[in-house]
């Protein structure tokens, strides 16, 4: 059966889609007005945001918490985050994102790294984290009131096995169940200096941190034990330099 290639209603692409026209970003002064849509806590988002930084790139975020379903841009027949505007064109999906990203600010993409970053860490997180990692990022990174933190941690992590499940059942991508230390060792193996990249960051670093700054941040017990069974800490310190905190969560920095 054939995929259709047909943009969406609002002129947006589907998920998995390339834009039509496409978007012709060929280097940084492309990228202007830029918005990112999508609530701090998800780490597809704060991803997004993680390379922009880095890049220099300037943008606004618009965590849009009071939209339904929660951080969808309002009047978008896309239902995913994130989304990111550039010159008021919105485009969707994070995979589709980066791959016209990457290049325009200069980083290579490793598409092996990125589908098992997607596929396999985001469902393990899903599926691992407990209710205390999902409280903490949820108060930590957008603000939710703390007293309440013990109804916010169950319903996400509800939430979030429920949706791990259904990917893994229904959406044919080949998302799956992994270790998260099992990865994180995976990365420290393969890194070639400093970083993964060498010496300076790459897409893999910028990816792999983006995914875990807000996990690291709010003091998430999952992604502070596999840092230190992977022996990373060296890494996050080195990228905590190069992509401040404060710079990815400036609203909530504590």
């Amino acid at each position: 059966m054939s995929v259709s290639t047909q943009m969406l209603p609002d002129g947006s692409n589907p998920e998995g889609v390339a834009p039509n026209p496409p978007l012709g970003w060929s280097g940084k002064s492309d990228l202007k007005d830029v918005v990112v849509h999508g609530p701090a806590f998800s780490h597809a988002t704060t991803k997004l945001r993680t390379h922009l930084v880095f890049a220099g790139v300037p943008y606004t975020h618009e965590q849009h918490l009071k939209a339904k379903p929660q951080g969808i841009k309002p009047n978008s027949s896309y239902q995913k985050v994130p989304v990111i505007d550039v010159t008021g064109r919105q485009v969707n999906d994070s995979w589709i994102i980066l791959q016209n990203l990457l290049p325009a600010i200069g980083i290579e993409m490793d598409p092996a790294f990125e589908e098992r970053l997607v596929l396999e860490l985001d469902t393990t997180f899903k599926l691992h984290c407990t209710s205390t990692d999902w409280a903490r990022l949820a108060v930590a990174t957008v603000g939710a009131p703390a007293m309440i933190k013990w109804l916010i941690g169950p319903m996400l992590k509800r939430m979030e096995r429920k949706q791990a499940r259904h990917n893994i059942a229904t959406s044919g991508l080949g998302h799956r169940e992994g270790d998260e230390v099992a990865f994180a060792r995976d990365f420290k193996r393969a890194m070639r200096g400093k970083f993964h990249a060498g010496t300076e960051p790459g897409h893999a670093d910028l990816s792999f941190y983006g995914f875990l700054a807000g996990y690291l941040y709010a003091g998430s017990p999952i992604a502070a034990n596999m840092v230190m069974q992977a022996g990373l800490d060296p890494w996050v310190s080195a990228m905590k330099k190069i992509v401040p905190m404060e710079m990815l969560f400036p609203k909530t920095t504590k």
